[in-house]
This record gives C-alpha cells, structure tokens and sequence, in this order.
C-alpha cells in the first residue's frame, strides 16, 4: 500500500547544515532600549522626598516642580551616574519684586526728575530769609 505524502520533501543546503561555507542566516538582535527624556515637559513632585526619588541619567539636569508648595528643584548627576546634591529653589511673583526693589535697594530710595529738579533750584536759589527785630519795645 502507498501513502501519499502530501506535504512535499524539502530539501536543505547541507553544506550550510553541516557547517560548509555557506552563507549564514542573519540573526536576529534585541534593539537597545532608547531612553526617554522629555526635554521640555514639567516634572511634578510631591515635597523634596518625591524630588529624591526621581531618577536622572548620568550627566544630566532635571527641573522638577513641587506640587505642594511655590519651590522648584535642580536634580543631577555627574557622568558616572553619582548624583549630586539636590538644589531648591523658591520663586515669587515678578511684579511685586519690581515694585518693591530695584537692583537691590528699595523703592523709596530713589527721586523722580521732577524732586532732583526741584532740589537743585532750591540750592541754587535759597529763599532769603527776611530779618525780624529781636528787640520789640
């Protein structure tokens, strides 16, 4: 009796099965993982515990918002990975620091052109002073 084989007979490069110098297949290899640094998004945290527990790619700086209170910290770390110290920041609103100093020295410090102009026509016209009699009979 006689079977038929339905699934034909391959045949293989058996020069290639048994090492000859057949050309290899290709193989396959895992692609790196890519890591994923968002350049320009903002990195909340809750409270500096949540700031240390951010991890940061050696050589590189982390902005990290604080979602509790107005301070913003710097992580980073150096090339070989070690990171360096945590730096905090506080931050104010701009307009009430420009009105209330400027470089440094407060409002009230300085006079308006029209106070200079007016304090140097004092001094260089004084007011004469009109003479009263010390001596009333």
């Amino acid at each position: 009796m006689a079977y038929n084989n339905y699934f034909p007979q391959t045949y293989t490069n058996s020069s290639y099965v048994y090492g000859g110098s057949a050309t290899p297949a290709q193989t396959w290899t895992a692609p790196a993982p890519t890591t994923t640094q968002q350049v320009n998004a903002i990195n909340w945290v809750q409270g500096e515990a949540g700031a240390r527990a951010v991890p940061v790619q050696p050589g590189q700086k982390v902005l990290l918002m604080d979602s509790e209170t107005n301070v913003f910290y710097v992580k980073s770390s150096d090339v070989s990975g070690m990171p360096l110290p945590l730096r905090v920041f506080e931050y104010k609103e701009v307009d009430k620091v420009a009105t209330e100093e400027v470089n440094g020295r407060p409002q009230s410090a300085y006079v308006t052109h029209e106070e200079l102009e007016k304090a140097l026509a004092e001094l260089k016209n004084p007011p004469k002073e009109e003479k009263k009699n010390e001596f009333l009979i």
